[in-house]
């Protein structure tokens, strides 16, 4: 059986009233017995005192006097008042706050009840030698008095439970206000819709559950964008070649020389998207490690220093020590694109310098040539995103590009394209790594 929040809260809301009403009837039934046991005991206690006190002075004094004295201390006309009567057995005397000549129902110590003056009076008798005191309290009183007692008592616990209840339902509400929203705009998406969750809340937890989500959806969308750009690259790189042996092979002498060519083209081709596919599978995580940059050049500058004579173009080299954290497969296949781009795309007497500095602590690999380079609003579409890839054949990176982006990106760092400073002819590539390794880049 499935449940909505809202019932379960409702549910809850429910218990807590009736659990808070059913406490107040409980503390106020308590209230009340305890309260009338301790008027009980507090009457029995001023009864035994002052018939102590009596009896240890015996003073003998006129009725007269007595009287005053107890009407003095046990003022009837006071809210709480008590009556308050002496019998002196030995002289059969009688004095009382109020004026009554009732006699003695009984000459033992204890409870005692008595109507007087249209009232029921309650209270405790007791006796010392030959003197009994009694003191009562008119039953209606008893009634009054436990009545502003449990009062003064219940006034804070109700509205202390009011307080609570209002809580409770504010915290409810701030609770359930953005659940209730989430869950209805999650509802009203479909499978395409993967924009950000806008849901605002108070609440730190419900904000992590939407950030978290949208981290999600994020993620989702850029894995979907690059798999239709990864399936863009193939139509496009795949489309020219195919239909070059396509033609070739139709005619009735096919050139195979050019069909070599071809199928040489194709073969690259399939290797970068193979190295693209592996990038963006994201298992180049666990390799990441601190490379000396210095280090890595020792091995991988010869082979390029290679491709780069064997085209017949000069190679200008400045290496400054430096320390970058990635995967030192992953940064070859960065140099390697971006020079054979330079080879492919200049003439034979093309000057390619490669540079490792350290700006401010940030590492930057510059890879510059002064052959034609791009025209500037090439170069705004690049540094801005408007290119994932440019044509393959004969303007520009290609799969390469893509494949550069991709590693920068898995890197954390920031690829770059610029003119060379100063107006010098040529195309400038810059790769600025972060300072310290990013965290999940290759996400």
């Amino acid at each position: 059986m499935r449940f909505r929040l809202s019932q379960l809260v409702l549910l809850l809301a429910v218990t807590t009233v009736a659990t808070a009403v059913a406490g107040l009837v409980a503390t106020y039934r308590t209230a009340d017995h305890e309260l009338r046991h301790v008027l009980d005991e507090d009457l029995e206690s001023q009864t035994r005192m002052l018939a102590k006190l009596l009896a240890i002075g015996r003073i003998d004094m006129p009725r007269g006097e007595l009287a005053l004295l107890l009407t003095r201390a046990f003022k009837p006309d006071e809210d709480d008042a008590l009556w308050a009567s002496v019998y002196d057995l030995s002289t059969n005397q009688l004095a009382s706050n109020l004026p009554h000549h009732l006699d003695l129902k009984s000459l033992d110590s204890g409870n005692v009840s008595l109507q007087w003056g249209g009232h029921d009076w309650h209270g405790y008798q007791r006796r010392e030698a030959e003197l009994v005191v009694q003191l009562l309290r008119r039953a209606d009183l008893y009634a009054d008095v436990q009545g502003d007692i449990v009062e003064d008592i219940m006034v804070p616990v109700v509205a202390g439970s009011g307080i609570n209840l209002l809580l409770l339902a504010a915290f409810l509400g701030m609770l359930l206000w953005p659940l209730s929203r989430l869950v209805r705009q999650l509802e009203s998406r479909n499978a395409d819709s993967l924009d950000p969750l806008t849901v605002r809340t108070p609440v730190a937890e419900i904000g992590v559950l939407r950030d978290a989500l949208n981290r999600l959806m994020e993620g989702i969308d850029s894995v979907l964008r690059r798999e239709r750009q990864f399936s863009n690259d193939v139509a496009h790189e795949l489309r020219t070649p195919l239909t070059t042996l396509k033609l070739e092979l139709a005619g009735p002498d096919p050139d195979l020389p050019m069909l070599g060519t071809e199928v040489n083209r194709i073969a690259r081709v399939v290797e970068q998207l193979l190295t693209l596919a592996r990038i963006e599978e994201g298992h180049w995580r666990a390799s990441f490690s601190r490379i000396q940059f210095a280090d890595f050049w020792a091995a991988e500058g010869p082979r390029i220093a290679h491709q780069v004579v064997a085209a017949r173009m000069e190679l200008e080299v400045d290496i400054q020590p430096t320390t970058i954290t990635g995967d030192a497969v992953l940064i070859q296949v960065l140099i390697q694109n971006l020079v054979r781009n330079v080879i492919q795309h200049c003439s034979s007497d093309t000057r390619i310098h490669i540079s490792m500095t350290s700006e401010s602590g940030q590492p930057v690999l510059a890879i510059s040539d002064n052959g034609p380079g791009i025209a500037p609003d090439q170069l705004e579409r690049l540094n801005a995103g408007g290119f994932t890839r440019m044509d393959s054949k004969n303007e520009g990176l290609g799969l390469g590009l893509a494949i550069c982006h991709r590693i920068a990106q898995v890197h954390g760092a920031r690829l770059g394209f610029a003119a060379n400073p100063g107006g010098a002819p040529g195309l400038r590539v810059e790769i600025r790594f972060p300072s310290r390794a990013p965290v999940n880049a290759a996400r």
